[in-house]
């Protein structure tokens, strides 16, 4: 008798850890916009689970609740998000190695967001698609 209430016990604590795992955000990664970089954030996660080895442009184009646009240099719109002649939208994203280098020109400087550190991103059509990297979209006032 014992060894059947053991056997019953272990199968519902089995049946209860598949239902708590299966409710994990393991293939969702997230995604934070900004309208300027002293405002409120907006997080959204995205499930990442059909792209293994994709970019993040591949996931962007690919999102429809996003209403992500495109040109040559990167993104001009996404989820409220506008580029214009005064605002580009600039990539973050938490992975370092993923930082654009500094040149002659530009030095690009981290930012803090939420106690999390964020580096500018190198282009997002080279960027890679994990559940460990966030990236932030921030509406940014071009400097003349």
């Amino acid at each position: 008798m014992k060894k059947k209430l053991l056997v019953v016990v272990m199968l519902i604590v089995v049946i209860l850890m598949a239902v708590l795992l299966a409710g994990c955000d393991t293939n969702k990664m997230t995604l934070g916009f900004m309208a300027s970089a002293d405002s409120d954030i907006e997080y959204v996660k995205v499930n990442i689970k059909d792209y293994e080895g994709k970019t993040l442009y591949d996931l962007l184009k690919a999102e429809e609740s996003l209403e992500a646009q495109f040109n040559d240099y990167g993104v001009t719109e996404i989820k409220g998000l506008k580029s214009d002649d005064s605002h580009f939208i600039s990539v973050y994203t938490t992975n370092e190695a993923d930082q654009m280098p500094a040149d002659e020109y530009f030095t690009p400087e981290p930012m803090e967001v939420d106690g999390v550190t964020y580096y500018v991103a190198n282009g997002i059509k080279t960027l890679p698609i994990s559940k460990d990297i966030k990236y932030l979209f921030v509406l940014t006032i071009i400097q003349y």
